[in-house]
């Protein structure tokens, strides 16, 4: 009986590693001057112990059409994948700098995450508040939101 129960809590747990989950992120552009990018922007979020969702360009999760990142607008980006095992808590967020408008000011990127098995669901937003470009300080492409400790 032991056998039977150790081995359906391992199916419980292998399972649960690899379900599918959909993903809604909400990208808010800053309301000040020359905020908005044409750019590509890349985004990975992890989890404490390292797991992590890695998109090489939010572009083909947003919606056909669409022009993204623009002064004081929200944008929504989806898609699916593997479920990470908790509740993100790092967050790389980068730019190529490209573009006819590279410079991009990001106020916030909120991540959801919604397994589709059981639509349980975990969020969380990273707050940015700054420039992504080379001519505005603090002079990177990239930005690193590290709320792990907190």
């Amino acid at each position: 009986m032991k056998i039977l129960v150790a081995l359906f809590l391992l199916a419980l747990t292998v399972s649960s590693a690899y379900a599918q989950c959909k993903f809604i992120i909400l990208v808010t552009t800053g309301d000040i001057e020359d905020a908005g990018t044409e750019a590509r922007v890349s985004l990975s979020v992890s989890t404490a112990n390292g797991k992590k969702l890695v998109i090489k360009s939010l572009k083909p999760w947003g919606q056909k059409g669409h022009n993204n990142f623009e002064k004081g607008h929200t944008d929504k980006f989806e898609g699916s994948g593997k479920c990470l095992p908790s509740k993100p808590c790092r967050m790389l967020l980068e730019s190529n700098g490209k573009g006819n408008k590279p410079g991009w000011f990001v106020d916030k990127v909120a991540f959801t995450q919604i397994e589709q098995k059981n639509l349980s669901q975990k969020e969380k937003t990273f707050n940015v508040n700054r420039w992504l470009a080379r001519d505005e300080s603090p002079g990177t492409l990239f930005v690193v939101v590290d709320d792990c400790a907190k």
